[in-house]
């Protein structure tokens, strides 16, 4: 078997070092959750379309539904086969090579997407919000509509989202081990400031800020606390609603996705992980419960500081735009950080707590520069894509090529973004493609990969084989969990009560065409290896690649 490995495979070796600790897994695992922004986006994206949804009830839902999931699905897939690539290794191992790379070549695409749509973050709301915050209108100027004084806001959002990019480039590149020490440094002071959020949040009582968004507004010539109701209620043609419904609840689970779905980029580096077979399956758990630590402290925070139908005008407010309605004069939109600084606007509080936003975006464009090479790196050792795929610098154990062709890449969807396709929700869109195509997908492989016939002699060397309650794999119980909280993600995903139509159709169209994509590399590749080398694609998927 290992002599056909050698012929079968594209590499003896993968040439990846396992060098990362627990710790560091769930680094990458949290790190991927980002804590501030996509506390924000579950606010102002999830609250601001669902208008009633209780922001306590949906974080519980997801916790347990994302806590039981994930941990296992995606814990034991990737402590029975530890090799770097994501999904792409199970899928083509449980299922069939043409699903692994449909797939794959979609999620290949999305981590390509995360960067063009999240590196622009970093401007907008990212910079805008540590600017509007302490006044820097030299790094940018709601006035003029300008970045650093002399910058467009299309061209500033590029320069930022590039030096963005190239940054976190410069933090993978080098391995993962100098990788793992900066991402250290990066949690440690993100963490700071979301700590510091939660506290400002938690310390004042709903009159201290009544008092203090008023005497903002009178300051600014704006709107008071109960007029703003009125206005935004206007604005969006209903009134805002005073207490939470469960419809609406459910909704808000879709934008709360960002914090508990995404601890999966571990099996990313699965191949690189000490102890995978443990360390895979805590980390992902820890990575998602830490989040639900903060995002309900967060929301307990807004519920005592202000009215329910104000935070929902709020969330409306920011998701819409300030100029929606007339007479909103307040120097920053009223955002959840922004709510925090309404009531402290020590200089120093204001720049840690808009830091903490800007790393954790930062981090997760790096992260994914972590993720699209591995994703190559393993159709390259299957010989599903070009054999320079697969070379590893030795000197830094990192696929250096795949790193900067993902550069090239996402440097013109960067691009695109800023100068033609502008709109925030396609962050979004990335989740429901992720949902069905990631997510989806790889659950059921989960759940028949005891009584997959492609993957028995996997699933007999697993760790996880006698793992079973009441006679059931706990990998298929908990991918039947995974499966409920997708259904319910991707229901109010599709079916949202908004002006996305045509949005939700476009994204119903990426997700066909990504695979249509893949199905028709697998295609070329699968006959470029029967004609070069006669391997077939049962033959290179019948067991794991080399380590």
């Amino acid at each position: 078997m290992a002599a056909q490995g050698e012929i079968t495979f594209a590499r003896k070796a993968s040439g990846l070092v396992r060098g990362l600790s627990l710790w560091d897994a769930f680094g990458v695992g949290f790190m991927n959750q980002g804590l501030t922004p996509s506390i924000w986006v579950m606010i102002s994206l999830g609250l601001g379309v669902y208008l009633g949804g209780n922001l306590i009830i949906a974080t519980v839902i997801s916790v347990v539904l994302a806590g039981i999931g994930f941990p296992l699905v995606w814990g034991i897939l990737g402590g029975s086969m530890p090799r770097s690539g994501g999904e792409y290794i199970y899928n083509s191992r449980i299922i069939h090579p043409l699903i692994g790379i449909g797939e794959s070549f979609g999620n290949a695409f999305i981590w390509l997407m995360w960067i063009y749509v999240l590196a622009p973050w970093m401007a907008d709301p990212g910079c805008v919000m540590l600017a509007d915050f302490l006044g820097w209108k030299w790094l940018y100027n709601a006035d003029t509509n300008q970045f650093f004084s002399v910058l467009p806001y299309n061209w500033g959002t590029f320069v930022i989202a590039t030096i963005t990019s190239i940054i976190a480039f410069f933090f993978v590149v080098f391995g993962v081990k100098i990788f793992a020490r900066v991402q250290k440094v990066v949690m440690g002071l993100g963490l700071l400031g979301a700590a510091i959020i939660v506290v400002v949040l938690l310390a004042y009582g709903k009159d201290d800020f009544i008092a203090s968004w008023n005497a903002l507004a009178a300051q600014h010539g704006s709107l008071e606390y109960h007029d703003f109701i009125a206005a935004v209620s206007e604005a969006a043609g209903k009134d805002m609603p005073t207490t939470w419904n469960w419809y609406d609840t459910f909704g808000v689970m879709v934008a709360g996705s960002w914090l508990f779905a995404y601890s999966y980029c571990i099996t990313f580096i699965a191949g690189e992980v000490k102890r995978p077979d443990k360390s895979i399956i805590l980390a992902n758990l820890f990575a998602i419960l830490l989040p639900g630590v903060f995002m309900i402290l967060t929301a307990v925070g807004l519920y005592t500081l202000v009215d329910f139908d104000f935070l929902s005008a709020t969330a409306w407010l920011d998701n819409n735009g300030t100029d929606a309605i007339a007479g909103y004069t307040l120097p920053w939109s009223p955002h959840f950080v922004g709510l925090a600084a309404v009531v402290n606007q020590n200089p120093v509080i204001l720049f840690l707590m808009a830091f903490s936003f800007l790393l954790f975006t930062l981090w997760w464009v790096a992260l994914s520069y972590l993720a699209f090479p591995r994703i190559i790196f393993a159709w390259g050792m299957d010989r599903m894509g070009p054999k320079w795929f697969t070379d590893v610098n030795p000197r830094f154990a990192s696929p250096v090529k795949n790193y900067l062709l993902c550069f090239v890449l996402a440097e013109i969807l960067i691009a695109v973004y800023c100068f033609y396709l502008p709109f925030q929700e396609q962050g979004l869109s990335v989740t429901a493609l992720e949902i069905f195509s990631v997510f989806g997908v790889t659950a059921i492989a989960a759940a028949i990969f005891p009584f997959s016939p492609r993957a028995r002699g996997i699933w007999e060397a697993s760790p996880y084989r006698k793992w079973k309650l009441l006679g059931i794999p706990v990998v298929t119980l908990g991918a039947i969990v995974n499966l409920a909280y997708l259904a319910i993600l991707a229901v109010f995903f599709f079916f949202q009560e908004t002006k996305l139509e045509e949005f939700t159709l476009a994204t119903g169209m990426l997700i066909l065409g990504t695979w249509a994509a893949g199905l028709l590399w697998y295609a070329f590749w699968s006959w470029r290896a029967r004609r070069t080398a006669g391997i077939s694609t049962a033959m290179l998927t019948g067991e794991l690649p080399p380590e």
